[in-house]
């Protein structure tokens, strides 16, 4: 009896692509990065962490814990958004310029790029990967500092929306310059002199009326402030929800673009192929 083979209809031929293609992202996704992230655990995780509430600690002996910042929070209150937010971003930055960097660095980039994978995947594959293991660590962060504040979320989605928003645009921010990098001293000459400046200058240990009148628009220029300000206003409720939208879907245009940019240096193969 002769065998029959399953025809494939239409949209099994259709579907087949999709299913590989979210392997090959996944693969690159899961794999070279969640993996490598959490097999380092004690410097990627528990580093951060540990530093993080050393800060909080420093704070709570060196200010009064009951008084108050701003009105209705604390000084601890006030600042533990803050700097939730800061490590979330710098991790994000941090962790795809490390994945760049030592695979050009070990030549395996050059495995990689034999992949049958597209210039997109190869951005999200990298870029995604940053943006879950920021996200981890500022979750344990932000369950750790609990013990110096207290439970305290606003709005759940407010608080989401600018935690991914600002892990995405790091991410993209650090494949631009892991793509650049060809020594370390590259990539710590824009984490020195930019990601860091951002991040202090960016309103998490002060509030912006401790700042004189003629000097104040320079920390609104920043887009660390209205990270911060948007993701304090989700978990504690101070802020202005005007000023929240506004920043929120300013920070989704400069997000867009830095990711074009990303994805056109990815697609030229910008110092990754010969």
């Amino acid at each position: 009896m002769a065998k029959t083979t399953p025809e494939l209809t239409p949209e099994l031929t259709l579907e087949r692509p999709r299913i590989i293609a979210v392997l090959r992202l996944w693969t690159l996704f899961y794999r070279r990065g969640v993996v490598r992230f959490l097999k380092f655990w004690v410097e990627t995780l528990l580093g951060p962490m540990v530093s993080t509430m050393l800060f909080m600690t420093v704070f709570t002996l060196a200010l009064d814990a009951g008084e108050e910042m701003v009105a209705g929070l604390s000084a601890l209150q006030f600042i533990a958004p803050g700097l939730v937010v800061f490590v979330l971003c710098q991790i994000s930055f941090q962790n795809v310029c490390f994945m760049l960097i030592i695979d050009k660095q070990e030549g395996v980039i050059s495995d990689v790029l034999m992949a049958p994978l597209s210039p997109l995947e190869l951005l999200l594959g990298y870029g995604l990967a940053a943006v879950a293991n920021g996200l981890a660590a500022a979750v344990l962060i932000m369950a750790a500092m609990t013990i110096f504040t207290g439970g305290m979320l606003y709005s759940f989605w407010i608080a989401a929306f600018f935690a991914i928003t600002a892990a995405f645009l790091f991410a993209m921010i650090g494949v631009i310059v892991g793509l650049w990098s060809d020594k370390w001293d590259q990539f710590s000459l824009v984490d020195n002199f930019l990601v860091l400046p951002l991040g202090l200058l960016s309103g998490t240990f002060f509030t912006l009326n401790s700042i004189p009148h003629n000097w104040q628009w320079l920390f609104e220029a920043n887009p660390m402030f209205w990270i911060i300000s948007g993701f304090r206003y989700g978990i504690t409720g101070y802020g202005d929800s005007d000023a929240a939208l506004w920043h929120g879907g300013t920070l989704l245009g400069i997000a867009a673009v830095v990711f074009m940019c990303g994805w056109t240096l990815m697609a030229r193969g910008y110092k990754i192929k010969a």
